[in-house]
């Protein structure tokens, strides 16, 4: 009896052991089949998601016929005058050679230095050959008698010049078609520094900056935007000393780009690149997936520097690699 007791009880234990090997290999099934439509499931979703962007890519890619556009001329430039925080304040804008109404465009800010205007600007920057929508506006007159962007001790007081930015970016899109993901601001001297400094108050909305000559009597405070940033100086400056002037309160040009890279957290420089009379710096890594380029140029003096084309660059001019790296900091994997 113990004998038969003991098969029937091996025969038990044999069937409970092929039922749960069966059980098992129908649960891996299972949850190789779940894998299988969780893995096919993403693939869905990333198909859906890149469907949308090219949507959206595409909508923003176009305008709508606008009833309050006043400008479909290529290559034309236009003036217009607002009244922003209580004063008359004027602007000029030029479209590129190959303008059309119903494409959207780039936006790029532009700032001349003191005693200066759009026109003069616009006169010698030979910005009007980007592919973009160039935006000149005037500054006031500051306490000097002169005209001058904010942030410098001989500008009027106050956020003046940050609200008719403000003012202009809001009215631009129902004068052109504008891609406001690719607005930028450039400048020169006093308008470099207010170029910088545009880019720090006005957040998200400015994409990079180029500051040539720049003035810097103000600085980005901890925690305001830093866009993508080029500074382009010379040794040679008279004006706005490369190494600084303590009784005007400007800062040595290589220590306040020493500062910009502190502020994004970059990693260190890469090695510098001469060519010709120009030196070369750049941080990569930085917060935001930002760019921070140096530019250091020799015997050249105060005002719109001129650089050398470097080696597999495009750039016959200075608003040429203003230009390049504005797309190199937008289009960045």
């Amino acid at each position: 009896m113990k004998k038969i007791s003991l098969a029937k009880a091996e025969r038990r234990l044999y069937s409970t052991l092929v039922v749960g090997a069966v059980l098992l290999f129908a649960v891996i099934g299972l949850l190789l089949h779940v894998q299988a439509l969780s893995a096919q499931i993403a693939k869905l979703e990333k198909q859906q998601s890149d469907l949308t962007s090219k949507v959206a890519l595409y909508e923003r890619s176009l305008c709508s016929n606008n009833p309050n556009s006043r400008v479909t001329q290529a290559n034309a430039l236009t003036k217009y005058n607002l009244v922003s925080a209580g004063h008359s304040r004027s602007y000029q804008v030029h479209t590129p050679n190959n303008y059309d109404p119903s494409v959207r465009y780039p936006v790029v800010l532009s700032f001349d230095g003191i005693e200066g205007s759009g026109s003069r600007m616009e006169a010698y920057s030979g910005l009007d050959r980007l592919p973009a929508v160039i935006v000149y506006p005037d500054a006031m007159v500051g306490k000097r008698g002169f005209t001058a962007w904010q942030g410098a001790p001989y500008s009027l007081d106050g956020n003046l010049d940050i609200q008719f930015v403000r003012t202009i970016l809001d009215t631009l899109p129902s004068q052109y078609c504008v891609d406001s993901t690719r607005t930028f601001a450039v400048g020169m001297s006093n308008g470099g520094a207010f170029a910088a400094t545009v880019g720090c108050e006005l957040g998200s909305e400015i994409k990079a900056v180029a500051s040539v000559s720049g003035a810097y009597y103000k600085d980005c405070e901890t925690g305001q935007h830093t866009p993508s940033l080029l500074v382009v100086h010379s040794r040679a400056d008279g004006q706005v000393p490369f190494n600084g002037a303590l009784a005007r309160r400007l800062p040595q040009i290589p220590k306040y780009v020493d500062e910009q890279a502190a502020n994004r957290q970059c990693s260190p420089s890469l090695p510098a690149k001469v060519v010709g009379e120009a030196t070369y710096y750049n941080w990569r890594d930085c917060d935001d997936n930002s760019l921070l380029r140096f530019v250091i140029v020799r015997n050249q003096p105060h005002g719109w520097l001129e650089l050398p084309e470097l080696p597999l660059q495009r750039a016959e001019s200075t608003a040429g690699y203003v230009w390049e790296f504005f797309n190199e900091a937008t289009y960045r994997d």
